[in-house]
């Protein structure tokens, strides 16, 4: 419901949008959709701090509510903030009555809760004015600035006063420190989970593979097993083994760096939720420390160890779109490339090949009339012309393998063999398993010219007797083996070269992998999997 505003000034989500001055009639409802929203949402919060909050003490163990709020106003804009507070308060309020907070306490709590979520709000969109929020090393950064540091740590005095000046509590400073870490980790863990949820949607799940759904429900399982075994044994688990302390950690290396920012923030969640239950029910981490220290030790735990691991997600998260973006423009050069390539190689064909042809018609007409005398240097012309306009068909082929685009990958390969061994002493085996009746244009040409180019280099360096060519699909890929037995080279050194350098990039441009070994006097082996795209209409037909 957040994710459906139509802001009409500023950022939401990941799009830049222009504020109109005024609310469009269609706005409307949905702000007040959204508000309804905000306020049931608070409310489940409000209850799930509640749970959490040990009997006799003032402060809970974990308090949603903020966070909430806080990413409600981070997903819309400035001029809607209102409706949220006007939404929340009869829900704050209604809440805290029901758990027995007298009234000038709950207001107390109601404007640091509110404070504290504008102020980070705030400030998070002021210095973060691209709109993406939560996205890349400085996303991450301005939000653990400001969202989980500094506006907790400036509303937690004002938390803590409320409750001293109703009586609801003592130790002003404890308390102060207390609210701050409570709040913190509640931030740090909740809003990149509805911020990047809502800004997203659904599209990033619809792409999610049924092995990545086993992976993290794999994960999931052992988080809270691990959990459990960790906080959880009666008697006090750490106490007899520390090391149980530490084993969360692989795990939240393994959501950090296999899902990203939501992937760190669930496992975070889950750990702070589960643990911090169990300490309040008297099965704290540390059976020699209070209730009080139990719970601080446990949530400086998780917020020193979560801010590094959300910093290494958008790293690794950078990382991954910087390589897909050098993957896209290798691609996009590529394809221009091909398409020089395919202009030049019809030039050639229709132009330079048919002024060749007509004037071999030319010199063949004048032979049947020319003297004796002259016949001889004519015909000499006429071949030379024919061995020019045969050159000059070749490299028309070869800078666009037309046999690809009407007869389809099987038989371009085919081809391509016959030519390559034919009058030399070369032995080329071609394998073609099980491949779909269409393949994807682009995938098809670039395993066309990885072939072509391979067969070059046996041609012309390798002195290699035998070449072994197996082309297969299967699991949603196609592999292509290349195996010669010729005088090889050092892979360590020649890897570098213009022609194994194409290979890599078309590879790379398809998202595919590539692995070459040589050594000398060792022949070479080329093994290559791309992954099986559909064809599009688009595509050139007839590529099987």
């Amino acid at each position: 419901m957040l994710s459906s505003i139509s802001p009409t000034s500023g950022s939401f989500g990941n799009r830049s949008v222009t504020y109109k001055s005024s609310v469009s009639t269609n706005d409307i409802p949905r702000t007040l959709g959204a508000a309804l929203l905000v306020g049931v949402s608070y409310y489940v919060g409000t209850r799930i701090g509640f749970a959490w909050t040990p009997n006799g003490q003032p402060n809970s163990t974990f308090w949603p509510p903020n966070a909430v709020l806080l990413s409600a106003l981070l997903l819309t804009p400035r001029r809607t903030w209102w409706t949220f507070l006007l939404a929340v308060l009869p829900v704050h309020m209604f809440a805290q009555h029901q758990t027995g907070v007298p009234f000038w306490t709950a207001a107390g709590w109601f404007i640091s809760n509110t404070s504290e979520a504008l102020i980070g709000a705030y400030c998070i969109t002021k210095f973060d004015v691209s709109g993406k929020r939560l996205e890349g090393i400085r996303g991450i950064l301005i939000f653990v600035l400001f969202g989980v540091l500094f506006a907790p740590l400036a509303t937690s005095f004002l938390d803590a006063a409320a409750v001293i000046f109703t009586g609801w509590g003592r130790n002003y400073l404890p308390l102060s420190v207390e609210r701050f870490w409570t709040n913190a980790l509640a931030e740090l863990t909740i809003v990149p989970i509805i911020v990047l949820c809502c800004s997203r949607g659904i599209s990033d799940m619809r792409r999610v593979s049924v092995a990545e759904w086993g992976e993290a429900t794999l994960l999931s399982a052992l988080i809270v097993l691990v959990a459990a075994l960790a906080f959880g044994l009666q008697g006090g688990s750490l106490a007899t083994t520390p090391a149980l302390l530490y084993v969360p950690l692989p795990l939240l290396l393994w959501a950090a760096a296999r899902f990203g920012l939501i992937g760190c923030s669930l496992s975070l969640l889950s750990l702070a939720l589960v643990s911090t239950w169990y300490t309040i029910h008297g099965r704290g981490p540390f059976p020699h420390a209070s209730l009080p220290q139990n719970i601080l030790s446990l949530q400086i735990l998780f917020c020193v160890v979560g801010a590094p691991l959300m910093f290494l997600s958008a790293g690794m998260a950078e990382a991954r779109r910087t390589q897909e973006l050098l993957r896209r423009v290798s691609g996009s050069l590529i394809q221009t490339q091909e398409q020089e390539r395919h202009r030049i190689a019809r030039e050639l064909h229709d132009g330079l090949g048919q002024e060749l042809a007509f004037v071999k018609v030319t010199l063949d007409t004048l032979i049947e009339k020319a003297d004796a005398s002259l016949q001889a240097d004519l015909t000499r012309i006429s071949n030379r012309v024919s061995v020019i306009a045969g050159s000059t068909h070749e490299l028309s082929h070869a800078l666009y393998p037309t046999t690809l685009e009407y007869l389809g990958l099987r038989k371009a390969l085919k081809i391509l063999c016959d030519e390559a061994q034919h009058g030399k002493d070369l032995s080329i085996r071609l394998t073609i398993g099980n491949l779909p009746e269409q393949l994807d244009r682009l995938t098809a040409l670039s395993l066309y010219r990885i072939a072509q180019e391979s067969l070059h280099n046996v041609t012309r360096h390798s002195q290699a007797k035998n070449v072994q060519i197996d082309l297969a699909s299967g699991h949603g890929t196609i592999s292509l083996h290349i195996i010669d037995d010729g005088v090889g080279f050092d892979a360590r050194h020649e890897s570098t070269g213009l022609g194994l350098a194409s290979m890599r990039e078309r590879v790379r441009a398809i998202g595919g992998w590539i692995d070459i070994s040589s050594s000398p006097k060792a022949g070479m082996r080329m093994d290559i999997r791309v992954p099986l795209r559909e064809h599009r209409a688009e595509d050139a037909a007839g590529v099987s």
